[in-house]
């Protein structure tokens, strides 16, 4: 990717403050969820998300970029304060953007996660949001599942 990018007109579908409701599909949790997705007039996209449990404390958040390469590939890069670092590819679907880990990075203390992929789907009721991930080199499976509206 260069650093000018190519626009990132085709992921504006995106951009917005979302919030909605979300399920564990590995382990069984509930959880509340806040996405936006920002631009400056760059050629990315900023992305940050925070999780919330049944109290309303804090469970999970993550930061990063999302951008469209000059040949159409979507590059996704994020952040954990888990000390879990991804980077993704993919591409744009008639749907949405499916995106599919190409690096994960860990702190000392960080969970064995492998490999992730992460949908981001347009509906009729708004964004859905899937991550799969995989860990100790076993095959990705189905993590969480949220449904968000736009705020």
């Amino acid at each position: 990717m260069t650093s000018t990018g190519a626009p990132t007109g085709d992921l504006d579908f995106l951009l917005g403050e979302w919030e909605g409701e979300g399920e564990g599909l590995w382990g069984d949790f509930r959880y509340a969820e806040q996405t936006t997705f920002s631009s400056a007039g760059a050629s990315w996209l900023g992305y940050n998300q925070l999780t919330t449990g049944p109290t309303g404390r804090s469970s999970h958040a993550e930061c990063g970029y999302l951008a469209i390469d000059e040949d159409g590939t979507v590059v996704m890069t994020l952040a954990e304060p888990t000390g879990i670092t991804e980077v993704l590819t993919g591409r744009l679907t008639d749907g949405g953007v499916v995106l599919g880990s190409t690096e994960i990075g860990h702190a000392p203390t960080a969970g064995n996660v492998t490999a992730t992929a992460r949908r981001f789907t347009r509906t009729a009721e708004g964004l859905l949001v899937e991550v799969d991930i995989a860990t100790d080199n076993e095959a990705l499976v189905p993590h969480t599942r949220s449904l968000l509206r736009r705020r």
